[in-house]
């Protein structure tokens, strides 16, 4: 690793943290853009300067001028700063920086977390302080920089010195989350369970997707290439990393749960299908899509690693006050017949798995040994509807759909009660049993492509589709977790004969939060429009329907538009935004351009999501649509205002000629009533 000389910021190259002679410091920030300097801006300086015969530090950037500074006021020679001390051009150096990084915030003698938000005087605990809003707080990266260190010192945008990491762990703990006798080194992180330290980065972002994953491989004390490009593969590859080297199965406790208890009644599986199987719903997988699925699993834990758990299961987890004898059946065979672990191995078939299992009512019920202190934890299966399966070993898919006092439900756990000896489930008594089972770990990377051909039946309607949905917009929605949950139901098309119009409706569902977006559009020939076979004269239509756990089962009735609001020509910049409720908590903004290859047919959907409830998920996932390129907008409304013009000369003309019209009639009835006078 590269490390920069306090006095003169210059680089010089360590082979690990142990060959640095009295230790070194190190930097957490967070990054500002293009005004970061690299590796090779460094590089290029120290040469000037050289040339100069100045000192580097002083021509340096300000963060980095004062991060050698502080480093050195402290009496270290070395710094490590993440911007400019990795050649990021070497894809190999940064792979092999980002494997050993959590190694070297650990060996750091301190680390400086610089926090370009906060000023000095910051009151930290106080309830909307800038400490508690800091991005610092927000980032993925920031998590290991955080946890890593021994000694974390926390300092102002002035360079104030505001506090440590011990000084500071209740705060911390409040806003992070992180267990507080983690964070001040009472207890080793790694003591956490899976889920737990999840959580922890749950309600963090990277800038890049697949930081998400490898801004957590030391957290979990996993190494791997680093592949940039690969997307949310790399969130699947590190859980696949964590399974190899830990029994932990908390790793599966996210998502929807409902209690053993409850009185709701199981959807038969084709009406179960047919609801909730979009082809990406994270729920239906073993493996989480990313970290922010974890956010509600703080507490959950491996019920067999626990020192004190729930039940004890394992031999060493027996104390004298369980009062049970050591050849006693729960000690020797447990609750499930034999004092087994589970077991999970990725396969070509899916994960094979061991866990205890029953089933009630059709439903296959798996205990994962997972605990959240108050209450054991089992997972929802049900058989995949993939044809490609194997009739003797069945394949599942997780999750199942219940009818509720609400309405309909997905859920994905169940909260087993707190007793492994007296187990029930949907009113049933159930006596779980070890066994083998294949569950699909993650979506099909090939499906995820072939979600871009959902609308093909819109976009090959032939001369030319009169509109169409582009890729990246279908790509934004589905990253939101906004999945098309079928092809566009097409009521009718310009295929099926002249002037026939378009009438469509396509929906894009969250089914796990039960949030959606139900767009309708199509094609119209109004009264009067031109004569038969004329396709110019179709007018473009559309609405947008927000729907959420409120107003889920309303009736949508047919699908039809008012000519009167509807007409996309006859919006201002041809835009109009749907609103959901006065408080505009869900908006969808629909606006639209020509089509670059068949602009006099063709329309191009853009869309915008806003409001604070999808405000506030696009936070959480990084996700934000961009607004239409001002080029589109201020072309639309010159061909707008063109069109006013000539309707304008055209009403004017009429006016005229209209005029003309009556004073010739009334020429005529004056002569005519002459001519009756003379008779």
């Amino acid at each position: 690793m590269w490390l920069l000389s306090t006095d003169r910021a210059e680089l010089q190259f360590f082979s690990s943290p142990t060959a640095v002679s009295g230790g070194y410091a190190i930097l957490s920030h967070v990054w500002e853009g293009d005004k970061e300097q690299t590796f090779q801006d460094l590089r290029t300086l120290d040469l000037a300067c050289k040339a100069l015969r100045v000192n580097p530090r002083d021509r340096v950037s300000e963060k980095i001028r004062q991060t050698c500074l502080l480093a050195e006021q402290y009496d270290y020679d070395w710094v490590w700063i993440d911007t400019c001390c990795i050649d990021k051009t070497s894809s190999t150096e940064l792979s092999e920086a980002i494997n050993s990084m959590f190694r070297w915030y650990a060996s750091a003698e301190v680390c400086f977390a610089y926090l370009a938000d906060v000023p000095s005087d910051c009151v930290l605990d106080a309830p909307d302080s800038a400490f508690r809003r800091s991005r610092w707080h927000t980032r993925g990266w920031t998590l290991q920089e955080l946890i890593a260190p021994l000694f974390v010192t926390f300092v102002s945008q002035d360079w104030q010195i505001i506090g440590t990491k011990l000084e500071l762990a209740t705060l911390l703990n409040n806003i992070t989350g992180i267990w507080t006798n983690v964070l001040t080194n009472q207890a080793s992180y790694s003591t956490s369970g899976v889920a737990a330290r999840m959580a922890w980065a749950s309600k963090r972002m990277t800038t890049r997707v697949e930081d998400e994953a490898y801004c957590l491989m030391g957290i979990f004390n996993v190494n791997m290439p680093t592949i940039y490009g690969e997307g949310r593969q790399a969130f699947q590859r590190l859980q696949q990393e964590i399974m190899k080297q830990s029994f932990d199965s908390s790793l599966f406790s996210w998502g929807r749960w409902a209690a053993h208890w409850v009185k709701w009644e199981p959807m038969e599986k084709q009406h179960m299908y047919n609801s909730f199987l979009a082809p990406s719903l994270t729920s239906f997988f073993l493996l989480a899509p990313s970290p922010s699925v974890f956010s509600g699993s703080s507490t959950l834990r491996y019920s067999p690693n626990a020192t004190y758990p729930l039940q004890p299961y394992l031999p060493w987890q027996w104390k004298p006050e369980h009062n049970e004898p050591e050849d006693g059946e729960k000690r020797t065979l447990g609750p499930f017949g034999a004092l087994e672990l589970p077991q999970f191995q990725n396969t070509n078939y899916g994960m094979k798995c061991r866990f205890p299992t029953f089933e009630v009512k059709g439903i296959t019920v798996a205990m994962i040994m997972a605990d959240d202190k108050r209450d054991h934890y089992g997972i929802l299966l049900h058989p995949t509807t993939e044809h490609l399966r194997d009739s003797s070993r069945v394949r599942y898919n997780v999750g199942y759909g219940f009818k509720t006092d609400t309405g309909i439900s997905y859920v994905r756990l169940v909260k087993m009660g707190n007793d492994w000896y007296n187990l029930s489930f949907l009113g049933e008594p159930v006596k779980p049993e070890w066994r083998d089972l294949y569950i699909i770990d993650s979506f099909p990377e090939f499906r995820k492509v072939e979600r871009l051909t959902i609308c093909y039946a819109l976009h090959t309607i032939l001369p030319a589709p009169p509109i169409r949905i582009p890729h990246w917009l279908i790509n934004r929605l589905v990253a939101l977790g906004f999945e098309p949950v079928r092809a566009p139901i097409i009521r009718s098309t310009p295929k099926d004969g002249p002037r026939v119009p378009l009438v469509a409706q396509l929906t894009f569902v969250d089914v796990a939060n039960k949030e959606a977006v139900r767009l309708r559009f199509g094609t119209c020939f109004p009264p009067g429009s031109s004569s038969e076979g004329d396709a110019g004269a179709a007018a473009h239509w559309a609405t947008a329907y927000p729907q959420h756990a409120a107003n889920w089962n309303d009736p949508m009735g047919a699908v039809e538009h008012d000519c009167a609001t509807d007409h996309v020509r006859d919006w201002p910049g041809w835009a109009r935004e749907f609103v959901d409720g006065p408080a505009r908590a869900r908006v969808v903004r629909l606006a639209f351009t020509r089509g670059k290859f068949a602009p006099d047919a063709t329309l191009v959907l853009h869309m915008e999501l806003a409001g604070s409830v999808w405000a506030g998920m696009m936070a959480r996932k990084n996700v934000h649509f961009r607004p239409r390129a001002e080029k589109d907008v201020q072309a639309i409304l010159a061909e707008q205002a063109a069109e006013r013009a000539v309707a304008d000369r055209r009403r004017e003309e009429k006016k005229d000629g209209d005029a003309g019209r009556a004073d010739g009639a009334e020429g005529d009835g004056l002569v005519e009533a002459i001519g009756g006078l003379a008779v």
